[in-house]
């Protein structure tokens, strides 16, 4: 790559490009590149080009679920769009590429009578971000459903980043967590392509099953500009190691241990900083009112943490990641 400008060998990368315009919360300064992957070749390109050039990368979904910094990412952002399907009626299985939203996964899957992943209705986010993240609802995760994937890893013998295929439990997932989550890595794997297996049903009980989803989630989350839940339900120690997602396998009595409650009963709902404010409809959301900062938005996540340390002596952890110049 001696002589050669990045711009050179990605064609349609763009320059300092202003984040806000790609996250759900409207919050982000300026990173130094900015890059489109249509394909999962163009997603393999652009992180091999970016290791090659040896800049920081951050793959972006639909932007849910991150808070970038006012000061942008000094690095290539890469957006990932890639859209292929592949669904195998026989099997009850599908094939599809990380940068498919989720609501548009879920409605083929109904459309071809497959069922599984419907808790994820209505969750802005694509099929990478929820495994990333381990993403999940009423006692679901979308690792419970993961058969296998395939990933964009650092070889470790010449440094080229490599395709490499692993099933499940290589992502380690815990509950709101993955492997992949906690790697702090500027090189962290990327995930390319993921197998579901899924379960046959009618497609008019699935379709009755998301209009109720969407029910739920419309009278219980908030309109507005947001990242989506803030901090994920505190787990007892205990219970950290249990099987699976960390969810299936939970007592009861944890329904009263949510992020939500608790930040309700601690008066979170009263919190504001600048143009970011706490949901009053629900408390584990921030609002981005009117041209928020993202440093307002820190600022009143730990006023929300302290809260609901001062009353219930638990630290909550953020879902939300930090990306950027902090």
């Amino acid at each position: 790559m001696k002589n050669k400008k990045l711009t050179d060998v990605l064609k349609s990368v763009r320059e300092h490009v202003v984040m806000r315009d790609f996250t759900t919360l409207r919050i982000g300064g300026v990173a130094d590149y900015f890059f489109e992957a249509k394909t999962i070749d163009d997603l393999i390109k652009a992180v091999r080009t970016a290791v090659d050039f040896k800049i920081p990368y951050f793959i972006l979904g639909n932007g849910s679920n991150i808070l970038f910094s006012d000061y942008g990412f000094a690095g290539l952002v890469i957006k990932n769009t890639t859209t292929n399907i592949a669904i195998m009626k026989e099997k009850s299985q599908v094939i599809v590429d990380s940068g498919v939203m989720l609501p548009r996964l879920i409605m083929e899957l109904a459309s071809n009578d497959l069922a599984g992943l419907e808790f994820l209705y209505g969750v802005p986010g694509t099929i990478g971000g929820a495994l990333h993240g381990n993403a999940g609802a009423w006692g679901n995760a979308i690792g419970d459903y993961l058969k296998n994937l395939t990933v964009l890893e650092k070889d470790p013998e010449n440094g080229i980043p490599k395709v490499s295929q692993y099933d499940t439990s290589w992502l380690d997932f815990s509950y709101r967590s993955s492997k992949l989550k906690k790697i702090k890595s500027k090189e962290k794997p990327v995930i390319l392509t993921a197998r579901f297996q899924l379960a046959r049903s009618q497609k008019e009980e699935i379709i009755r099953r998301l209009n109720a989803i969407q029910k739920k989630r419309q009278a219980t989350q908030p309109i507005g500009l947001s990242a989506g839940s803030v901090f994920r339900n505190p787990i007892p120690k205990e219970l950290k190691n249990i099987s699976g997602s960390g969810t299936k396998n939970m007592p009861e009595f944890l329904k009263e241990r949510t992020a939500g409650f608790m930040l309700d009963q601690a008066g979170a709902k009263k919190l504001k900083v600048g143009s970011a404010e706490v949901s009053n409809v629900h408390a584990n959301f921030i609002l981005n009112k009117n041209g928020a900062k993202g440093s307002e938005v820190r600022s009143l996540i730990e006023q929300m943490r302290d809260s609901v340390n001062e009353k219930f002596g638990v630290v909550l952890e953020e879902e939300i990641e930090y990306i950027g110049q902090w």
